[in-house]
C-alpha cells in the first residue's frame, strides 16, 4: 500500500494561491516524512460564489518538486486534458518524465467545472468523446511515435514529440463507464470521486473497472488503482464560507491508518490523502507532519 498527499495550491481560509517555491518546499518536506507520493491539481480556477480559487500551473509546479525532491513520486490529480493540445501536453510530459527521472505519474481527465472553460472559450460539449480520441495518440506520442490521427475533433499528420525518457505511466480519472473504458486503456486508474471514512464508493467503482478491464481484456493486476481521501485527523473549526467535501474523515491517525487499510482491502494500491476538507487548500501546515504517523501503523 502506497500513501501520498496532496501539496497545498492556496490558502483554505483567503484562496490566495501558494508560490511555486513553497510548492516546492512542502514536497520536500513530504519526501523527507516518508510519504509514497505528492500530487498537483489543474484549475485555470474554481469560481466559488464570488470568489475564486486559482492556482500556478501544475506542470510547471511539478518541474519545481522534481527538482527539489529526490525519491518521492510526483504526479497531476488530476491535469484536464481540454487545456492542452494533444501533442503539446505530450511534448510537455515528456520533458518532465526526463526531468524527474522516472518518477512522474501524467494523471489525466476531462475536465468537469464549466466556469473555466466559458472564460477561456474551450468548448465544453462532448468533453468524453473528445477525451476518448486524445487517449491513444497521447499514449503512442509517449512513446516516441510518429502519430496521424484524423478523428471528429482531434487531427495529427505525421506528428512526433522528443523524448529522452521511459514514458510516464498514464493514470485516467473516472467514474462513469466511457471514462471506465478509456482508464482501462492506461496504466493507472483514480476514482474521479473524493472519499471519506467509507470505502463502498471506491469498491463500486473498483467493480465497474474490473468490468471494463475484462472488457479490454487488461490483466486487472497490471493496473495501478489510486483512492482520494478527503480528511483532517483531529477536525477543524469551521471557517465561514470555507469549501468542504461532502465526506471529510475528522478521526485521529489511529483511525486514518484503518481507514487507509480499508480502502486497500477495497482494491485500492495507492490511497491519497488530503489533509483538508478542500483537497489542495491549505488548512494548517502542521498536519503534513502530524499526520505521518500513519505512515508507521499501515
Amino acid at each position: 500500500m502506497k500513501v501520498g498527499v496532496t501539496l497545498k495550491m492556496y490558502d483554505y481560509r483567503t484562496l490566495a494561491p501558494k508560490s511555486v517555491a513553497d510548492i516546492a518546499r512542502e514536497a520536500a518536506h513530504a519526501e523527507a516524512l516518508g510519504y509514497d507520493s505528492v500530487w498537483v491539481m489543474d484549475h485555470v480556477f474554481i469560481q466559488r460564489g464570488e470568489r475564486r480559487v486559482m492556482a500556478h500551473e501544475p506542470l510547471v509546479c511539478l518541474a519545481a518538486v522534481a527538482a527539489a525532491t529526490r525519491t518521492v513520486t510526483i504526479g497531476s490529480l488530476v491535469l484536464c486534458s481540454p487545456f492542452r493540445g494533444t501533442a503539446q501536453l505530450a511534448r510537455e510530459a515528456a520533458a518532465l518524465a526526463d526531468l524527474a527521472g522516472g518518477r512522474f505519474v501524467l494523471g489525466i481527465g476531462c475536465g468537469w467545472h464549466q466556469p473555466e472553460f466559458d472564460a477561456l472559450y474551450f468548448p465544453f460539449d462532448h468533453l468524453v468523446s473528445r477525451f476518448e480520441e486524445t487517449v491513444g495518440p497521447l499514449q503512442a506520442l509517449l512513446r516516441g511515435e510518429r502519430v496521424d490521427y484524423a478523428g471528429r475533433w482531434l487531427r495529427l499528420n505525421d506528428a512526433t514529440v522528443p523524448v529522452t525518457a521511459a514514458p510516464p505511466p498514464l493514470w485516467i480519472a473516472a467514474d462513469g463507464p466511457r471514462m471506465m473504458r478509456a482508464a482501462a486503456r492506461a496504466e493507472g486508474w483514480s476514482h474521479a470521486n473524493w472519499g471519506g471514512g467509507d470505502p463502498s464508493a471506491f469498491r463500486a467503482a473498483s467493480a465497474r473497472f474490473d468490468e471494463a478491464l475484462q472488457e479490454a481484456g487488461r490483466d486487472p493486476a497490471s493496473i495501478e488503482r489510486s483512492a482520494s481521501i478527503a480528511c483532517v485527523p483531529g477536525g477543524w473549526e469551521p471557517v465561514p464560507g470555507g469549501f468542504s467535501e461532502a465526506e471529510v474523515e475528522t478521526g485521529g491517525v489511529a483511525r486514518l491508518a484503518e481507514v487507509i487499510r480499508d480502502y486497500g482491502a477495497a482494491g485500492a494500491d495507492h490511497v491519497i490523502l488530503s489533509l483538508s476538507p478542500d483537497p489542495f487548500g491549505e488548512l494548517d501546515p502542521a498536519l503534513l507532519e502530524s499526520s505521518a504517523a500513519v505512515l508507521e501503523l499501515i
